[in-house]
């Protein structure tokens, strides 16, 4: 959890944590019982097995005397000194006593003397033990005066059974949080447990949450014909899932071993078999280590009317290879097209391209020309002045004799003479977010009459999305503009609570004589799974040419493109659904003389104000 460090200062050179990429795997033992007697050992041993850290328990059974009701703290290590402080913040985890239960009239006490000591030994993290549905209010009332005292200066992980006698655990969880007022500072100790969920489904909520480790009991593990402990496919399932969102693994020792150090080294199996698993796991594509460092990172939408991109941004979208090459596919269609009706009375054919960039689709235009065997006229028409020089310099260095580049926003620009081909990638997040409605409206005035726009029509979509992660970065602003706002993000700590993705705005290119951009859409969702919904995520389905298609949509995605995430609408507040509930939603783009806006509500189940009214939070400037 954390900096490895050396349990003890002759523990051997060769240790874990096991290495991977992105990221490497701690691994600690949990021991239930021990005293400043036996403590030494088992570090001795916790090293030698190669564990990263331990989870300690903070007090003896002997500090409560249920007889007379009285609390006196009895360290398990017997003091602070037996351990240096590097070892205490680097490769320790306190845990609060399994006896501290909300019922007892001393919980508060307890509770407080228990993490003074964890805060004054300054363990990396501290475990507390599960709630129950009967006390949660008790226990998420103490916490939070805990936690919003200070008294607290380690992170906090609460225990929290997958199931709870038959129940999902994820239920008991998300009452504790919720009277806990979604505070970031608590994270989660998932424990396996033998009978999980019904349906994989279902346990997909938990990679939503701030699962901080995941707690392996002994009586999770089977034993195969050699004896050796494994895993059943779906635990061992459950727990790959999780190593691509750092968990750590806390592998519970043994109650029933004569001492600690034996209990230790009876884990040492299991380790190897965790070991193992995650070095099984298939290597990321180069796609997703492209992605990682935007997981789950809020960034503000691009205003492509008014900002111009910088090099780097550029760069970055020119190596997305797989949009360009489905771009040069659809012109290619295009231009055949026209061959194929026009045999050898095809004249040029008038091409402009809006918001070429550094050139990237005014190449994909002149491959396509070269593999349809047509000749072309290419007018790139670029506002960035800086955009303009490179194409410029291309221009000169690749001999693009056939191409014009003019230097205004596409908008100003009065051709010198109908186009037979229009094409641009204005496409945001969410399809229309960028304007391009707006900006390609006119594009009809100069076409041709058998002109041609790619892309020919874009539609976004929107589904709800559990994740408090981002809804608590939102949060973290405290104030009401943030959480009117959309964003751009590769969703990762997420959970979808329906498979249905529905359409929300449509728009044709170039848009039909008269039409107007502003849009309304009402759209019912039916959740598939209890959940707390924290906004909702939006796509777009984009169609270039006949057959051919950019999606950025789950499950019907193009593969390879890096150029687009996904985008988040956040809730005010945070919505708790149960299966089959209706939510309602209501959806607006609109406009004025100098911005478009969205504005979002929920009616059904509960009625949530209209987000961004008027746009006062957010717009893109025209």
């Amino acid at each position: 959890l954390g900096s490895r460090c050396s349990l003890l200062k002759s523990a051997p050179p060769s240790r874990m944590p096991v290495c991977g990429s992105p990221s490497n795997l701690y691994i600690g033992c949990q021991i239930d019982t021990v005293d400043e007697d036996t403590l030494p050992e088992a570090l001795r041993v916790a090293a030698a097995t190669r564990f990263d850290f331990v989870v300690l328990p903070l007090s003896r059974q002997e500090s409560y005397n249920r007889e007379e009701s009285k609390y006196e703290l009895v360290p398990s290590s017997g003091s602070d000194i037996v351990l240096d402080g590097k070892t205490w913040s680097t490769a320790v985890v306190g845990a609060v006593a399994s006896w501290c239960t909300p019922d007892m009239a001393e919980f508060r006490q307890v509770m407080g003397e228990e993490l003074r000591w964890a805060s004054h030994l300054g363990v990396f993290g501290v475990l507390l033990p599960p709630p129950s549905l009967v006390h949660c209010h008790f226990y998420a009332s103490t916490l939070s005066q805990l936690m919003l005292g200070g008294m607290i200066s380690s992170q906090v992980m609460l225990r929290v059974p997958c199931t709870v006698d038959g129940a999902d655990g994820w239920e008991v969880w998300n009452k504790f949080r919720i009277l806990c007022d979604h505070n970031p500072r608590l994270q989660v100790a998932l424990e396996l447990t033998s009978d999980l969920p019904e349906t994989d489904y279902e346990l997909g909520k938990w990679f939503a949450e701030p699962v901080r480790a995941v707690i392996v009991p002994s009586d999770v593990f089977l034993k195969n014909k050699q004896g050796f402990p494994v895993m059943s496919k779906r635990h061992k399932s459950f727990l790959t899932s999780f190593f691509m969102h750092k968990v750590q693994v806390i592998i519970e020792a043994p109650k029933d071993a004569p001492t600690p150090a034996q209990a230790v080294e009876a884990t040492s199996t299991h380790l190897s078999y965790v070991a193992r698993v995650f070095n099984s796991q298939k290597a990321i594509s180069p796609q997703e280590q492209f992605e990682l460092p935007y997981l789950d990172h809020l960034q503000s939408p691009l205003q492509s009317m008014q900002d111009d991109l910088e090099s780097h941004a550029y760069e970055t979208f020119e190596r997305d290879l797989a949009k360009y090459s489905l771009y040069e596919e659809a012109i290619c269609k295009v231009f055949d097209r026209k061959r194929l009706a026009m045999g050898d009375t095809l004249a040029p054919l008038a091409v402009v391209v809006v918001g070429p960039g550094r050139g990237q689709l005014v190449i994909a235009v002149r491959n396509a020309a070269k593999r349809s065997s047509v000749e072309v006229r290419v007018w790139a028409v670029e506002k960035n002045q800086y955009a303009v020089v490179s194409l410029r310099h291309r221009c000169k260095l690749e001999n693009w004799e056939n191409v014009e580049v003019v230097g205004l926003d596409f908008r100003e620009w009065e051709p010198p003479h109908s186009m037979d081909v229009l094409v641009s990638e204005l496409l945001g997040a969410f399809g229309d977010n960028e304007l391009a409605p707006e900006c390609l409206g006119g594009a009809r005035w100069i076409l041709a009459p058998d002109g041609v726009c790619i892309p020919r029509r874009c539609c976004s979509f929107l589904t709800p999305v559990m994740s408090p992660k981002l809804w608590n970065n939102v949060r973290h602003y405290d104030d009401v503009a943030h959480m009117e706002s959309p964003y751009v993000v590769k969703f990762h700590q997420a959970f979808f609570p329906c498979t249905d993705i529905q359409p929300c705005f449509c728009f044709e290119h170039p848009s039909p004589e008269g039409a107007r951009h502003d849009r309304y859409a009402s759209i019912d969702f039916v959740t598939e799974m209890d959940c707390v919904v924290h906004g909702f995520a939006g796509y777009f389905n984009c169609e270039l040419e006949d057959g051919l298609t950019l999606s950025t949509i789950p499950g019907s995605q193009c593969e390879g493109t890096i150029t687009w995430f996904s985008m988040f609408f956040p809730l005010r507040e945070p919505m708790c659904l149960q299966r089959s509930q209706l939510l309602q939603t209501h959806w607006w783009r609109l406009h004025d003389e100098r911005k478009v806006w969205y504005e979002w509500a929920v009616s059904k189940p509960t009625v949530q104000p209209i987000h961004n009214p008027g746009g006062r939070s957010f717009s893109v400037l025209q």
